[in-house]
């Protein structure tokens, strides 16, 4: 996993590297192929005090997963930020074995008067003889819109 750590107007030092990475690196245990992570460390100055941001953006499983939390202390923002990315992950985990799940149950047939379990749902290829006459472009459009069909077989 690869981890990007930036930051805009601030320094980050090596502690606040150190912390983030110690932090974030908690979520390989919810995904092996986590590609990047990017943080973004962030400080807005007002009269009121400074506002610290972080933002972390995950790409895992083809899918990117963002995260943002802001707070007085940089460090309470680096463990929020953590904790709500752990919850989108736990959430994203889930969503994709329930969508396999789901995938897998369509593939299964119940037969509930013979109580028969089919593997797939066959396709029945039924043989039709269709009689064609030879017939203009403009005719067969003719056909083809009065019968409601999208489409049409004849010979040109």
């Amino acid at each position: 996993m690869r981890m990007i750590i930036s930051g805009r107007h601030l320094e980050v030092t090596q502690g606040i590297r150190e912390h983030a990475e110690k932090k974030v690196g908690k979520i390989k245990k919810y995904f092996d192929k986590i590609a990047e992570v990017y943080i973004t460390l962030s400080v807005q100055h007002a009269k009121t005090g400074d506002l610290h941001t972080a933002d972390v953006l995950v790409y895992v499983n083809g899918s990117k997963i963002k995260a943002k939390m802001e707070d007085k202390d940089l460090y309470a923002a680096i463990d929020g930020v953590v904790d709500l990315l752990e919850k989108q992950l736990t959430k994203h985990k889930e969503k994709l074995r329930d969508n396999n799940h789901a995938k897998a149950l369509k593939k299964f047939e119940y037969d509930s008067k013979t109580g028969n379990i089919t593997r797939e749902k066959v396709n029945k290829v039924i043989p039709t003889k269709i009689i064609t006459k030879p017939m203009e472009i403009g005719e067969a459009i003719l056909q083809m819109e009065t019968m409601g069909k999208r489409f049409y077989i004849f010979m040109n």
